[in-house]
């Protein structure tokens, strides 16, 4: 097995390092889901005075991982640090770091009362973010072409809030998910079966074609859904389209009673081949043999053998 390296560092507001765990172990599990991503990040025995600093301040993580003579990859950068809880299980001393995006705090849950006026759902999402310290940049993802441009019915638009809860109007509205990834915003459109013709997912090259060797467990297929459990893989983000052609099995993602009843099952999901990821989990450690992505998709796509009638993929999604 190739050396894994892992390592944390923590650092104040005014980017004074506060812990660098090189030689220490460190387990970490991130997840990357709608409305902010999270992370849980367990190192074992620091010193008192460095587990007082990180407890009693204000403190912001950044994970990275390194395989081999590969490149060292960011997985999780400048997530606040929101609760810490010191356990002492002899012969251990454990520290669990419970943090979110950064964008949560400095951005999302900043406080809003604007009018937008001819607004379009780019100038919206401008005028939301212009109102905070946000520099960073934001992405549309595979919305039909012209949408996000359209100019609504109403000559202007109310918003009041904070910038979160106005995003989650917004994605409701337009049928997005917004997720915070690489110290930015990707707001992705979920297609239902009927209009994924005219996005960008029609014809479109995947981000990571699946192999056979990378996969830890067999991937689950069902209608429409996937799910995936590899070896950790950073290329697997929400947003990030996954082609299954070359994986030489996979099993059902049914129950026994789906099975049972629903008639010709395992034909109707076989008609996919293209996958949306909509949740990824990366975890790990530099000590123990966990070292996994575990990530959720949906295809929007029409299989050959989908019905099309009643069965629109977003309201999946949401159930």
């Amino acid at each position: 097995m190739l050396k894994r390296k892992v390592s944390l560092l923590v650092e104040d507001r005014g980017g004074n390092i506060v812990l660098d765990s090189t030689g220490l172990r460190v387990d970490f599990d991130i997840r990357l889901i709608p409305e902010f991503s999270r992370a849980t990040f367990t190192v074992y025995n620091l010193n008192d005075a460095t587990v007082r600093s990180i407890i009693n301040g204000d403190c912001y993580a950044t994970l990275t991982v390194q395989v081999g003579g590969e490149a060292e990859v960011i997985l999780a950068k400048q997530y606040a640090v929101n609760n810490a809880v010191d356990e002492i299980n002899l012969p251990d001393r454990t520290l669990k770091l419970f943090c979110f995006d950064r964008l949560k705090g400095d951005v999302l849950e900043e406080q809003v009362q604007l009018n937008v006026p001819s607004p379009t759902l780019v100038s919206i999402v401008d005028s939301l973010l212009n109102e905070t310290s946000f520099e960073g940049k934001y992405e549309f993802l595979n919305f039909p072409k012209g949408v996000a441009e359209k100019t609504g019915p109403r000559p202007a638009r109310a918003l009041e809030g904070s910038i979160a809860s106005c995003l989650a109007k917004l994605g409701k509205e337009y049928d997005f998910e917004t997720y915070t990834i690489d110290g930015g915003f990707k707001f992705m459109y979920k297609p239902n079966l009927k209009n994924v013709k005219h996005t960008a997912l029609e014809g479109k090259e995947p981000d990571v074609i699946l192999q056979t060797d990378a996969m830890q467990a067999n991937p689950k297929i069902s209608i429409a859904a996937l799910d995936v459990t590899s070896n950790l893989d950073q290329n697997i983000k929400p947003t990030t389209v996954l082609d299954i052609s070359q994986l030489l099995t996979a099993g059902s993602g049914a129950d026994d009673e789906t099975l049972q009843l629903v008639d010709d099952y395992n034909r109707l999901a076989a008609g996919y081949q293209l996958y949306q990821t909509f949740s990824v989990a990366h975890k790990g450690s530099n000590y123990l043999p966990q070292w996994t992505t575990v990530a959720r998709a949906y295809s929007p796509t029409e299989g050959k053998q989908m019905p099309t009638t009643g069965a629109q993929w977003a309201q999946r999604v949401r159930n």
